[in-house]
């Protein structure tokens, strides 16, 4: 009985031979990676006492946030204080323009009194007054009296004044009051300015804000190194724990793999046994196929020799194979072909 092997079929076989060995590789790596993964320790894995931990990182954020949060007082009251001098400054800067103008609105008046009593600008009269306003109020001029200038004031302040030189005079006075005014308001911006530049730079020299973010920051460090001695620790207790376990889950491992590779062997020898019955199967079909060809080639010959023997008269249907073997190597020795044959089966017939 001869056993055939299509194409399909032994593709077949060698694929699930394939995919039973990848299935094996693939189980293979997935416990090697499962035995790594159980050599490294995950923190969330750990026995941990969580309240130690969190008690240890709200403290340390409590802490942080004090820090934090008098430093930003201490800056909220700066700010308060220098938006507070802001504002005076803008008070007196508005008092300062008011008093301006009231100057100006004095001089102007002194002017309309001029040219009401047509002073003229460069008159005696005029000199007098300027004369007197220096003398009244030595503040308003940098320049000191002349010897001629003191004797003519004390003249003036003898005798009567114009009714132009007296209202002047008040207006003057009015103008002081104003000045003062205004003075002590470029006062207070300098001051209130001054207060806030201050205050500024002792904000750049001293960082207070900067500080307590890095104190808060290293408050922080610390409880996390805190935290790490303490996942240390019980990374440790774990680890003497779980040895035990891990050495017989490993030996579990060991003896599982054995029995595995015995069953890779074993499917390895059931492979290359089939592998040998399909070589050995199909060189039967290929002999086979072989020797039914020579057979079709050996009845194709025989039939075209006994058409031959037959065309030339020759009866030999009944000849043993001894018989026909002799007749064909005869012919093949006399080397006669068919035209040959014929024409002796025509002279006999003569």
């Amino acid at each position: 009985m001869q056993v055939k092997f299509g194409n399909s079929e032994i593709q077949g076989i060698q694929t699930n031979t394939q995919a039973q060995e990848k299935a094996q590789e693939s189980r293979s790596q997935k416990a090697a990676e499962k035995q790594q993964k159980r050599n490294v320790i995950f923190a969330g894995d750990l026995p941990l006492h969580k309240d130690r931990i969190t008690l240890c990182r709200q403290e340390a954020q409590k802490k942080a946030m004090e820090l934090i949060q008098n430093a930003w007082n201490v800056d909220r009251k700066t700010d308060q204080s220098m938006a507070e001098y802001k504002e005076r400054a803008e008070q007196q800067r508005k008092e300062l323009k008011l008093n301006q103008e009231k100057i100006a609105e004095c001089d102007a008046r002194k002017e309309n009194l001029r040219e009401g009593y047509g002073v003229d600008a460069d008159s005696q009269e005029q000199k007098d007054l300027e004369l007197l306003e220096k003398m009244y109020y030595p503040e308003s001029s940098y320049e000191e009296l002349t010897e001629e200038e003191q004797e003519r004031a004390k003249e003036l302040m003898k005798g009567p004044l114009t009714e132009y030189q007296q209202k002047c005079l008040e207006i003057d006075g009015e103008k002081r009051v104003f000045k003062n005014r205004a003075e002590n308001a470029q006062t207070g911006i300098e001051v209130y300015n001054g207060a806030v530049t201050d205050m500024k730079i002792e904000r750049l020299k001293f960082h207070k804000m900067t500080d307590a973010q890095n104190n808060a920051k290293k408050v922080m460090e610390q409880a996390s190194e805190e935290i790490q001695g303490i996942l240390v620790e019980a990374a440790k207790d774990h680890v003497d724990e779980t040895y035990e376990e891990q050495r017989e889950n490993a030996e579990k491992e060991a003896e599982e793999k054995e029995a595995q590779e015995e069953k890779i062997e074993l499917r390895k020898e059931q492979r290359e046994l089939m592998e040998a019955r399909i070589e050995a199967a199909q060189q039967e079909n290929r002999d086979a196929e072989k020797a039914g060809k020579e057979r079709e080639r050996d009845a194709r010959e025989e039939a075209s020799f006994l058409k031959d023997m037959a065309d030339a008269g020759l009866n030999v249907a009944g000849a043993t194979d001894v018989a026909k073997a002799e007749i064909k190597d005869m012919l093949n020795k006399m080397k006669l072909i068919e035209a040959d044959i014929k024409g002796i089966e025509i002279d006999e017939e003569v």
